[in-house]
């Protein structure tokens, strides 16, 4: 009798199924999903082999080859974003007065806009490091991990300082920085959140160690 292979297998499944549900579609905090982030629920749900996607067990193999083009996109999509953030930043700096002079010519204001455009800098080379492997035929796991992490953190400062630059203003719907901020925030979890990457990372530098030391 042949081994049943292990692993998880892919299938296309038609709908409406009776068997899929879709309990709720919970508010979360980012909003630029369509569709948003539903709850579903399977029950008695039963596939016929022709609908399986290539080979059985071997799913998880299939859908690497997603992973790090997806993840790429999300550090595209943001980086686009919190530049606009920060650019919006940079005009209220320019304009906003306070203690007698515009708020770029504060330090505190002036070095935070500086650390943005640093951050954003580093962002868009990771980005296209990591888009460069992907070009050359590399799956760019070990890549992209490292570029999701660098980019979705670095992120997430920069919409935070811009909201912290543009003080009230930045907390209100008057612009766009307050909905980039929450979206930021919620590409830390999304696609890998930081922590899960860091413990792959983590494995394979204590296998690359144990391949050095035999």
């Amino acid at each position: 009798m042949a081994k049943s292979p292990e692993g998880a297998s892919m299938f296309v499944v038609e709908l409406p199924n009776p068997s899929i549900h879709i309990e709720r579609i919970p508010r979360t905090i980012d909003s630029s999903m369509p569709g948003g982030h539903a709850i579903v629920r399977l029950e008695n749900l039963r596939v016929p082999k022709d609908q399986m996607l290539g080979e059985s067990g071997e799913g998880f193999r299939y859908a690497q080859v997603r992973l790090s083009p997806a993840r790429l996109s999300h550090c595209m999509r943001w980086l686009g974003a919190c530049g606009r953030a920060h650019d919006i930043a940079t005009d209220y700096a320019n304009r906003r007065e306070a203690f007698g002079r515009t708020l770029i010519d504060h330090e505190g204001a002036g070095f935070m806009l500086a650390e943005n455009l640093i951050e954003l800098k580093q962002a868009e080379l990771m980005i296209d490091w990591c888009a460069g492997v992907i070009d050359a035929g590399s799956l760019a796991s070990v890549e992209s991990s490292m570029t999701k992490v660098a980019v979705s953190e670095g992120l997430m400062r920069v919409a935070d300082r811009c909201v912290q630059v543009m003080g009230g203003c930045g907390l209100t719907e008057d612009t766009i920085v307050e909905q980039i901020f929450r979206e930021v925030r919620a590409f830390r979890i999304y696609d890998g959140p930081t922590e899960v990457h860091k413990w792959a990372l983590a494995k394979k530098i204590k296998r690359d160690w144990k391949e050095a030391h035999p």
